[in-house]
């Protein structure tokens, strides 16, 4: 295609399948199927990208790469978003709406130090933007800069004082601050001025969920549910208060809905996970934690779980694989440490144990538990004097503690070793 056909495709494609408005955080998510427009649009970026240099001047870039770069972030693809966002303002820095947008996928990847400078440049040109004033209140709230997120949310208010987002943010504040009483009156304020702004209702249900005020949370959860169907964070909330609520047939249900359309967070199928591990449907139970694995591949927990479930299934040696790979991930884990130094234990492969359960109280050396188990380990490996001095330490640790039961059982051991 000739350089012309390809800017002028790709603006058109552009134009027809970006949505209208500013970026909210909410509509970021990956896309779960690729249309067929979309693919036309990635085959026109890779075209562009191969005449860019030549062509990089010329006035159409730089919107035309902010486009681009709107369109990744929409999918959560940061990573290309955050190039193309650099591009395009290294062409033209004046573009206020692509520095927001460019500290907001900073934000949204952790990396409130290179956000804030996003906001910083945006405010720069626009000192009187209310969108990057409320973002980086957001921002700073993330890191625990609270009174420096309270001021720029004032500035906000000041401007626009009805704006739903601000509003939002001074609930939020509130909520950090532990005074949920304020938190739902800002909150009410933003719902007040735009009853279909999703994310106040779901901070209020979030808010109900906490003092357990599940009628409430459900109540309000519904009417995102009725404004968004497709709300993944208000499906899994729902999850969350049915699960408190101890209807898991409800919960499991909500969950199923949510990991359908935020397939990639792996703290969702974890709790899909222990939903169905609390109901003893272990291979369920083990297929969710696959997926959790599967969407966050260094997700230590993910592997513990799996590692447990696979015991409960009497499947001892897969058991330890994950807990190995756990451990790779986090050697100085103690509770993963400590699994499984259990699960070697019950393999009679007492000498690894014993290394875990060391390695478990060098890192958690206020658990006796770990002590526990590594004189149990030194008793079977026949080295008494050993075992007895760590009865000792553990018999004090367990007493400091007020665990007499555990106490009375070490002096006893020390004793039978005498």
């Amino acid at each position: 295609m000739e350089t012309d056909d390809i800017l002028e495709a790709l603006d058109s494609k552009l134009r027809h399948l970006s949505q209208a408005g500013a970026i909210e955080p909410e509509q970021i998510h990956p896309v779960a199927i690729i249309t067929r427009e979309r693919r036309q649009i990635g085959d026109l970026e890779k075209d562009l990208q191969q005449v860019l240099d030549t062509i990089k001047y010329d006035v159409r870039i730089p919107p035309l790469l902010t486009q681009l770069a709107d369109l990744h972030l929409r999918e959560a693809n940061h990573s290309r978003a955050i190039l193309l966002y650099e591009m395009t303002l290294g062409l033209n820095s004046e573009q206020v709406g692509a520095w927001i947008s460019m500290g907001l996928s900073h934000f949204m990847i952790g990396d409130p130090k290179d956000a804030i400078s996003c906001f910083g440049s945006a405010l720069a040109l626009e000192p009187e933007n209310v969108t990057a004033l409320v973002y980086l209140a957001m921002t700073q709230m993330k890191k625990g800069e609270l009174d420096e997120c309270n001021k720029n949310l004032d500035m906000a208010l000041r401007i626009d004082p009805k704006m739903p987002r601000a509003l939002l943010g001074k609930g939020r504040y509130f909520k950090a601050k532990g005074n949920l009483d304020l938190a739902v009156t800002w909150l009410k304020r933003a719902v007040q001025v735009d009853p279909a702004f999703i994310p106040a209702l779901m901070e209020l249900g979030s808010i109900h969920k906490i003092l357990k005020q599940y009628d409430k949370a459900i109540e309000v959860l519904t009417r995102v549910l009725s404004i968004d169907a497709e709300q993944a964070d208000a499906l899994a909330t729902m999850g969350d208060v049915y699960s408190e609520k101890n209807d898991l047939e409800k919960a499991i249900y909500y969950y199923d809905k949510a990991v359908s359309i935020k397939f990639d967070d792996p703290e969702l199928w974890i709790k899909k996970g222990d939903l169905h591990r609390a109901r003893k449907t272990y291979q369920q139970a083990s297929d969710a934690y696959q997926k959790a694995i599967n969407a966050d591949p260094e997700h230590v927990e993910a592997w513990v779980r799996n590692g447990a479930v696979m015991l409960l299934m009497n499947d001892e040696k897969t058991a330890l694989e994950y807990l190995n790979t756990a451990l790779a991930l986090q050697p100085n884990n103690a509770e993963v440490a400590h699994q499984r130094g259990l699960i070697l234990y019950s393999l009679e492969r007492h000498d690894e144990a014993l290394s875990d359960f060391d390695l478990a109280f060098s890192v958690d050396p206020g658990n006796p538990i770990h002590l526990y188990y590594r004189a149990l380990m030194l008793e079977i490996l026949g080295r008494d004097s050993e075992a007895k001095r760590t009865w000792i330490v553990a018999q004090r640790l367990f007493e400091e503690i007020g665990d007499t039961s555990k106490s009375a059982e070490c002096k006893a051991r020390i004793k039978r070793i005498l």
